[in-house]
């Protein structure tokens, strides 16, 4: 009930997830996974063990393929489940079983998956491959994977969840509050929400403007638009909104990060 994509940026060294469905809270189930090691997706009638079981024997050394084999190969209900999965060298696979419900299919390309069941029908994944193909960081062609599926009919029972997860190596850090510390370069979910996929686009721009090094702008291109929304908000200056939002470590007083520019802006225009 559910169309997703499992992919790894070698550039990146990162793997992704992004999933969407007509299903309370799809991201505490679909997504799996772990740095260096691998991701997976488990859908349909999904078996929670595929993702367990599966990351360990990614761990192991198995490859996607592998993986999928050894999972399927003792499942009497392996027919009714879908899974997508990519490993710690980017080699994909995937399956979709017969009994699944129509239309259900995937695409295995270079270092990603796409896969889906319940769909408006085969253009959905058509359109997600494309995007998995494109130019972009990890998280942005997760992002209009998703959209593109959507935009071709996705879940034809409709919209109600989504999320996007990536992970990357640790790393060390003098900030202990910084994700990379545990590997975790991302990690959103909307669980009920009648358009899930815009409000997790909501949720990933205050996510980078937060937790990711991104571009810094020079404020006074921007000080006319700025002041309208600081005061539209009802603060007295930006340095104060700066403040509420957390978002001290992308101010330096004559520059102001790029996405959070972004999200003062799109504050103001919803208020």
């Amino acid at each position: 009930m559910t169309f997703s994509i499992v992919i790894y940026d070698p550039n990146e060294e990162a793997w992704g997830i992004g999933v969407a469905s007509k299903f309370l809270a799809v991201g505490a189930f679909v997504p799996w996974l772990k740095p260096n090691v691998g991701a997976i997706a488990t859908q349909a009638l999904a078996n929670l063990e595929y993702g367990s079981k599966g990351l360990r024997l990614l761990e192991e050394g198995k490859s996607a393929k592998e993986v999928i084999n050894i999972l399927i190969s003792s499942d009497p209900l392996r027919e009714k489940r879908q899974v997508g999965v990519v490993d710690s060298k980017g080699n994909s696979f995937a399956f979709t079983g017969k009994e699944c419900y129509p239309y259900a299919s995937h695409i295995i390309g270079d270092n990603f998956t796409v896969q889906g069941n319940i769909l408006a029908g085969e253009e959905v994944l058509e359109a997600m491959a494309r995007e998995a193909e494109g130019k972009g960081k990890i998280y942005e062609k997760i992002l209009r994977a998703l959209k593109a599926g959507e935009s071709k009919g996705g879940d034809r029972r409709g919209k109600q969840s989504a999320s996007i997860i990536v992970v990357k190596k640790p790393r060390g850090s003098e900030n202990e509050f910084d994700p990379l510390v545990v590997g975790k370069y991302l990690d959103l979910r909307v669980d009920d929400n009648p358009d899930p996929l815009k409000e997790i686009e909501r949720l990933l721009d205050l996510w980078i403007a937060t937790f990711l090094d991104e571009e810094m702008i020079e404020i006074r291109q921007y000080s006319q638009e700025i002041k309208e929304a600081i005061k539209k908000l009802g603060y007295n200056d930006l340095k104060s909104w700066i403040e509420m939002n957390n978002f001290e470590a992308k101010f330096t007083g004559d520059k102001i990060g790029k996405s959070v520019l972004k999200v003062l802006l799109d504050q103001a225009k919803r208020s």
